[in-house]
């Protein structure tokens, strides 16, 4: 038993040099990209450069960053993303899925949050209290039941394979680590 656990602790470390596997989606044209346990169909595909310059979505445009291909790497370090967020264009809530370069100091969501102009949790919060108090001076009555864009704004990067999908099961060297701990334990 403790040389499996061994087994599967070197190969958590070990890279298989494949891409990592991300959900790539959008469901203004896949409603199932909102739901991925509603259609089986949806897999998780390997992210490449050429993967990424295949997208043609108002969400991803908005959101790639430039990637000048200077034939030094030709497989730049790859993450997942999950955006949901309001289609100016459609006011419709869209839920896109897609690969990511790696922007390393970058937060390629709050960018994503800033060309959309949707503020920061703190100034949106600031915000709220300015409203909380016009309202009670009664000189707001905004009872909008449209989803805002900033309610709709959900963004996450992540760097594990299927990460950006629905809950999926992966095994991390830190659990590897725990059960081997846990084997020499007894």
């Amino acid at each position: 038993m403790s040389g499996i656990l061994l087994l599967l602790a070197l190969l958590a470390f070990i890279s298989n040099g494949a891409a990592i596997k991300c959900y790539v989606c959008d469901s203004s044209d896949n409603p199932s990209c909102a739901d991925l346990g509603s259609n089986s169909s949806i897999v998780p595909e390997e992210c490449t450069l050429d993967k990424m310059k295949s997208l043609d979505t108002w969400l991803f445009d908005l959101n790639k960053f430039s990637y000048f291909d200077n034939g030094a790497n030709k497989n730049p370090l790859m993450n997942c993303q999950k955006v949901v967020a309001k289609d100016p264009d459609t006011r419709k809530v869209v839920t896109a899925r897609f690969c990511q370069l790696d922007t390393g100091d970058s937060d390629a969501c709050q960018i994503l949050r800033t060309k959309l102009r949707i503020p920061s949790p703190e100034e949106r919060d600031q915000r709220n209290r300015n409203q909380n108090k016009r309202r009670k001076k009664g000189q707001d009555a905004d009872d909008e039941d449209e989803t805002s864009a900033e309610d709709a704004f959900f963004c996450d990067i992540c760097k594990s394979d299927r990460c950006n999908g629905a809950a999926a099961i992966t095994l991390s060297v830190g659990s590897v680590l725990a059960l081997i701990l846990i084997q020499l334990g007894h």
